[in-house]
């Protein structure tokens, strides 16, 4: 099966165009998230299976492996970042649930993690990365570097772990790429 491939060209009006529109969602197509629809777009495979990890919260959550996080020199290229993502997916005809302001975190958030730049986009999947200008940098998900108190978590990449887990223990992903399909691409993604 030919995996879909994407060019994606940013600009920086992104943000005001995406504010000026309320998605539609039409009948019949699964609503995603940013992770969820770029993992699919990439030819990849959905994941079942993850690491735990602790989140800055202080709590144990099972994220892919080899996670990341785009970085960014600021918030507003971060926005504006994600916001073109968006749209360069739902012009291929995904639906994309995300809000970019929930996506944007300041890396002040996660000391214990050392982020190189000071704002963080979205965890996406290995594999996942976009080829953008804006992004300053990558980097590995690791304990402490997501899950901030306060901070919107991602369900479709990030579950809670099962009681008892231990950081670095293998454990199914449950929320949304795992058996429970809610994604939308548990059977449609090749990779």
């Amino acid at each position: 099966m030919a995996a879909r491939s994407s060019s994606l060209d940013l600009s920086g009006i992104a943000a005001s165009q995406r504010a000026l529109r309320k998605p539609a969602v039409a009948r019949g197509v699964a609503v995603v998230s940013i992770a969820g629809a770029v993992l699919a777009l990439s030819g990849c495979a959905p994941t079942d299976e993850g690491i735990v990890l602790e989140g800055a919260d202080g709590q144990k959550y099972v994220i892919p492996d080899n996670a990341e996080r785009p970085m960014y020199d600021s918030k507003e290229a971060c926005i504006a970042d994600v916001t073109a993502q968006i749209q360069q997916l739902e012009a291929q005809g995904e639906q994309i649930a995300d809000n970019p302001e929930d996506l944007c975190e300041s890396s002040n958030a996660y000391p214990q993690a050392h982020y190189a730049h000071p704002w963080l986009g979205p965890i996406i999947f290995a594999g996942s990365r976009w080829g953008s200008p804006n992004v300053a940098g990558w980097s590995n998900v690791a304990s402490g570097g997501f899950a901030a108190p306060g901070a919107k978590l991602q369900p479709d990449v990030v579950s809670p772990a099962p009681t008892g887990a231990k950081t670095g223990d293998r454990a199914p992903l449950k929320s949304g790429f795992g058996s429970s399909g809610k994604s939308g691409f548990g059977s449609t993604a090749g990779g």
